[in-house]
């Protein structure tokens, strides 16, 4: 199941371009945008660009070594239903995040660097609880290598990164959520929209 396209009245920007959008802009059509070929984001530009928090992803990547991103996500339901389901959940969750960033005129620069992290396991994930896949997941954090993680996750400051902090659970709840969207779509798409949802987990925080 894929999203909704971006309708076309809606605009990327109003107003004011973003300096690293008029910057992938300029570049050649047969080169691609790098973290290095673009401005570099500071503080000021975080406030201004409009296109948060993707500039805090981007000035992240470009203060740091670690240059990877993505939300690792855990699946907690492993039902003979919820299988098809979680196909479809996957499918239009980074179906979603390619959308967004091309509409953006994102997905050049940060495609290259975005890794799926998808944690699946019946014997040992099978209808965890929100705080035990917090635990598993802070495990995961402490385990960080360059081995696992690539260059620039020994960086101190990288275990603040959203990659470190926030994880994806999702469980049964979410997946009917998929089939309400899906039918919200079939029906033409009118009155309250059906988003499909996640729960995201803050190793910071105990969850709600």
């Amino acid at each position: 199941m894929l999203p909704l396209p971006e309708p076309t009245w809606k605009r990327r920007y109003r107003r004011i371009v973003p300096s690293i959008i008029t910057s992938i802009r300029n570049h050649p059509e047969a080169v691609a945008p790098t973290l290095e070929s673009i401005p570099q984001i500071d503080e000021s530009l975080v406030a201004t660009e409009p296109f948060s928090p993707f500039s805090s992803l981007i000035r992240d990547m470009q203060d740091t070594e670690f240059k990877r991103w993505g939300f690792v996500i855990f699946r907690s339901v492993y039902t003979e239903e919820s299988q098809t389901q979680w196909e479809s959940y996957i499918e239009f969750f980074k179906a979603t995040v390619e959308s967004k960033l091309k509409h953006m005129e994102l997905w050049a620069l940060l495609e290259p660097h975005l890794e799926w992290t998808i944690v699946e396991d019946c014997e040992t994930l099978n209808n965890t609880s929100k705080e035990q896949v917090r635990d598993k997941f802070s495990q995961w954090v402490s385990e960080r290598s360059i081995e696992r993680d690539g260059a620039g996750t020994e960086d101190p400051l990288a275990v603040y990164l959203p990659r470190y902090r926030y994880c994806v659970y999702v469980d049964q709840k979410c997946l009917h959520t998929v089939d309400q969207h899906a039918a919200w779509v079939e029906a033409g798409a009118e009155g309250h929209k059906r988003a499909v949802v996640c729960v995201m987990l803050d190793t910071k925080c105990e969850p709600g």
